[in-house]
């Protein structure tokens, strides 16, 4: 019998592999360059036609922007389950040891030489650079992890960009910062009403409660993205190359935080 994955492992072995010289070729294609600020969504394939490991592909990024720009990932500590559902298990959130469990390229990029981790108990980020330690600051302070002074507002106040590598639109958490940007002009609450608290554990191994807002059951249920990506799309503001077998996409976060704001001021909002 023919084993049919082995037979796809060779196939993209030898008619889609590709190295680190062409994935940063790919990247520059893309329009990221030295000195940008990237937030990184990915899903590692181990088809992907890579050659190389994970840490090479996060080297390669850090060879494009340098150590000027900024490389930032989630590092959620949970999958599959709310941010409400997660702090009411009351799970330590511990900033040097709990793994991020948003894939392998995160939880690489977590272990990594001088990658910093915020404080937030449900959306802690992770950042490399020489912006890094700005960047992930005070998380724990913000009441809403998607709010201002949050990770999340610090990429548009740097104009960054959004990369996605094998992942899908869904896994862009800056969307929950523009629904917190837009939350006024939703007909129905877009947190729960009461605050959830965390725990978290800082660099020192300091133990403190930290309280959240959660997205409320009716956003998550009303939440229709393909709203928004048709938008995009029909404003050409999502970029796509395909090298190997990997797909990347890339979007600015300022062109897309613009592009809500006109979709807002023409009530047109991506919640049904």
């Amino acid at each position: 019998m023919i084993d049919t994955n082995n037979l796809k492992i060779l196939f993209v072995k030898i008619f889609l592999s590709y190295d680190d010289i062409a994935f940063c070729h790919a990247l520059k294609t893309l329009g990221i360059s030295a000195n940008d600020s990237v937030m990184v969504h990915s899903s590692w394939n181990p088809r992907n036609g890579f050659k190389g490991r994970p840490i090479d592909m996060i080297n390669a990024i850090k060879s494009v922007v340098g150590t000027k720009g900024l490389i930032s990932m989630p590092s959620l500590t949970y999958q599959n389950e709310s941010s409400k559902a997660f702090l009411m298990r009351n799970q330590l959130m511990d900033v040097r040891r709990s793994p991020s469990k948003m894939g392998l390229l995160s939880e690489v990029f977590r272990r990594g030489k001088n990658v910093y981790r915020s404080l937030s108990p449900t959306h802690p980020m992770l950042a490399w650079g020489d912006k890094a330690e700005w960047f992930v600051s005070d998380h724990d302070k913000a009441i809403s992890p998607f709010g201002q002074e949050s990770p999340f507002d610090k990429l548009l106040q740097l104009k960054g960009k959004i990369l996605l590598i094998d992942a899908t639109f869904s896994t862009i958490t800056f969307t929950h910062f523009l629904e917190d940007r837009i939350a006024s002009f939703l007909p129905f609450p877009l947190y729960e009403k009461e605050a959830i608290v965390g725990t978290v554990a800082d660099y020192e191994g300091n133990v403190k409660q930290v309280a959240v807002k959660v997205l409320s059951e009716e956003a998550n249920k009303r939440r229709k993205e393909q709203i928004l990506i048709s938008e995009l799309e029909r404003n050409k503001l999502i970029k796509k190359i395909k090298i190997g077998n990997t797909r990347l996409s890339i979007i600015d976060a300022y062109e897309m935080t613009c592009c809500v704001d006109q979709m807002t001021k023409r009530n047109m909002l991506f919640f049904d």
